[in-house]
């Protein structure tokens, strides 16, 4: 990852970079099953794949849409192209390695442009922050907010960086199937370090007075499906990333990324069956013989290896109960709208965040009270700032995201009628907001439903995020990137260790695959 820019505070600041291990894992000396199925081409099923090809696996992946990507989606329309899932990428030293790992250079398959600012947060007085990885207007931000606060800010990214350090070596990056791989001594004092018990905004609250920038160095744990104010301090290392490394962007969109691992899989002799879907895992005994389309062909395997929803995975595929899913916590979901508007906003970045009046009101409402915020905090993409060639000459792409509760059985939401009250709300507080007549000048509209997250993208709950990311589902206790019974059918994605996020996935990819080579054996 990148240094700061500004080497006046690189000595305090200096980010960790980690060497990824994912080539150095021992196997044993059993003969090796070659043949793999992933069932899924997203983010984390293709960069197994990758990985998987590299280590001289046999891979094909089964994908029931015709095109890669998952959640990483593309929709077309009118010449705009949009991105239908993640829009944020940091922390890009975890894709480079997938490529590294396959012995190529990210640079011949991708075109990362760091953005600057990273994003600017806009609050309901009229005042706004750009957060940006250049140090020196960092601090000119956030002394405007609060006078004085510049050496407390400093020490609130120095004790973030050492969160980054614990978080990442001892409980995300690497496996921890096994229980003494997390309940022990070092680890104990480990979650003392990483202020795991303390609540984030009391950590915050420590380092900034202003509200303001509580809420601008908090509101990141929403990336997880987490309150800023119900989650644990560790994700305090989220804003760290963010202003250590930077934020990016592919030229060609999100989507960019998902089509630059398929060329290389295809390189790397992957083969792939689009518009495939799988109905049903083959269970045999303790091993999972394949795979049953729902054309009703089969197709057999020596691994399975599955990237979806989990709870999808068992009770749809495995026709068995997803054990615990009553437990789960499940993350909040996003209603999302995908404009097309002649003309441009010149004032707009390319990420934009707008707080409310009372944020932990309208974070209430998502996660207590289970209904839409009245006056929701609510996120601005405007990628053709960045990209002008994903929207005709003249105008612009945005994309809007609006936490919104996910859905809860004993409390569900009608999005057949809630969908289109929303959608006129958001327009009405988009233009006034800023973006004059944008009703007027909308050439394409699409929205997007937790009721559409259950329906295309598998989603149990309508989740955005998969399950939450509470410090009781993470590490250990969030499900395991193999089944406990069947040895050779293994999982990749959000919905299992380490969690959700481009970054987190891509290392989900890399865990899975060290413990297939592990415990399956080396393909030669």
């Amino acid at each position: 990852m990148r240094q700061f820019q500004e080497h006046t505070v690189a000595t305090v600041l200096a980010e960790p970079r980690r060497v990824d291990a994912g080539s150095q894992v021992a196997s044993p000396e059993s003969s090796p099953s070659r043949d793999v199925l992933v069932v899924g081409a997203g983010l984390g099923g293709l960069a197994a794949a990758v990985r998987l090809a590299a280590r001289g696996y046999r891979v094909r992946v089964l994908e029931r849409h015709a095109t890669p990507g998952g959640r990483c989606g593309l929709w077309e329309s009118e010449g705009f192209r949009f991105d239908t899932g993640p829009t944020l990428l940091l922390m890009t030293d975890y894709l480079r390695t997938v490529f590294t790992d396959a012995g190529r250079n990210l640079e011949d398959y991708l075109d990362l442009r760091q953005l600057d600012p990273n994003y600017r947060v806009y609050y309901a007085d009229g005042t706004s922050l750009d957060v940006t990885s250049r140090i020196n207007r960092m601090l000119e931000g956030v002394e405007r907010i609060e006078p004085g606060v510049g050496p407390r800010f400093l020490r609130f990214l120095a004790e973030t960086a050492k969160l980054y350090t614990i978080g990442l070596a001892a409980f995300v990056d690497r496996n921890v199937h096994r229980r003494r791989d997390f309940f022990n001594v070092k680890n104990g004092l480990l979650l003392l370090r990483a202020r795991a018990m303390e609540r984030l905004q009391k950590m915050v609250g420590r380092y900034f007075k202003s509200e303001r920038l509580q809420q601008a160095f908090s509101f990141q744990s929403l990336y997880l499906g987490l309150s800023p104010y119900e989650s644990p301090a560790i994700y305090s290392l989220l804003p760290y990333t963010e202003v250590a490394g930077g934020l990016y962007f592919p030229m060609g969109g999100m989507h960019a990324i998902p089509r630059a691992l398929t060329r290389l899989a295809e390189e790397l002799g992957v083969e792939f069956e689009f518009n495939t879907e799988v109905s049903a895992l083959e269970r045999d005994g303790s091993r999972v013989s394949g795979v049953v389309l729902a054309d009703g062909r089969r197709r057999e395997a020596d691994i399975v290896l599955v990237n979806a929803d989990l709870p999808y995975a068992y009770e749809s595929l495995l026709g068995e109960p997803y054990q615990g899913i009553d437990r789960f916590d499940f993350s909040c979901s996003a209603f999302l709208m995908y404009l097309g508007v002649e003309g441009e906003y010149p004032d707009l970045p390319h990420h934009n965040l707008i707080v409310p009046g009372d944020l932990r009101r309208a974070c209430d409402d998502i996660f207590e009270r289970h209904q839409v915020p009245a006056d929701p905090a609510f996120y601005i993409c405007n990628p053709s700032k960045t990209d002008p060639s994903l929207a005709p000459e003249g105008t612009e792409n945005i994309y809007i995201l609006v936490p919104v509760p996910s859905q809860d059985p004993a409390r569900p939401i009608d999005w057949a009628v809630e969908g289109p009250r929303l959608e006129a709300e958001m327009l009405a507080r988009l233009e006034a907001f800023g973006l004059t007549d944008l009703r007027r000048r909308l050439i394409t509209s699409r929205t997007f439903t937790p009721a559409d997250f259950q329906v295309q993208l598998s989603a149990t709950r309508g989740e955005a995020f998969g399950l939450a990311h509470g410090i009781d589902q993470v590490g250990y206790f969030r499900p395991h990137n193999r089944h406990a019974e069947c040895t050779n059918l293994f999982f990749v994605g959000q919905s299992t260790h380490p969690g959700c996020g481009v970054p987190m996935v891509l290392i989900s990819s890399r865990l899975v695959v060290e413990r297939i080579v592990a415990e399956q054996g080396v393909a030669a």
